[in-house]
């Protein structure tokens, strides 16, 4: 399955920020209230915070808002509920405690679009 735009810009809005471990879990067939989870982590709750504001504000650009958002007091998960689409980001303790994917696991992995550099960072 090819990763769409959407995706794609979750995917970009997450890297900016040093989102690490990216996963996107197409759900469609085994959920039914969801199409696609996108996990991702940050190194801190600040950080986490920032990545779940950086996708929101990207997705605003294309018109879309969430239906939901939760954790972002507390910042060691913060969920954005776009219906279809469903962000999680998460420090690694929490997500190796609660394990969604592995939950999951019945889902498809979509893969990620190509890293793009910066012209400023681009190596001859």
């Amino acid at each position: 399955m090819t990763l769409d735009s959407r995706l794609a810009t979750v995917v970009e809005a997450a890297r900016s920020k040093k989102a690490f471990r990216i996963r996107l879990l197409d759900v469609r067939d085994i959920a039914s209230f969801t199409d696609v989870f996108a996990f991702m982590s940050g190194g801190s709750d600040r950080q986490n915070r920032a990545i779940a504001e950086a996708v929101e504000d990207a997705l605003k650009l294309t018109g879309e808002r969430p239906i939901s958002r939760e954790g972002e007091t507390n910042g060691n998960w913060v969920l954005l509920d776009y219906g279809n689409l469903v962000v999680h980001v998460m420090d690694e303790e929490t997500r190796r405690h609660y394990n969604l994917e592995g939950l999951w696991s019945a889902g498809r992995d979509l893969e990620l679009p190509a890293e793009t550099h910066p012209a400023s960072d681009a190596r001859p």
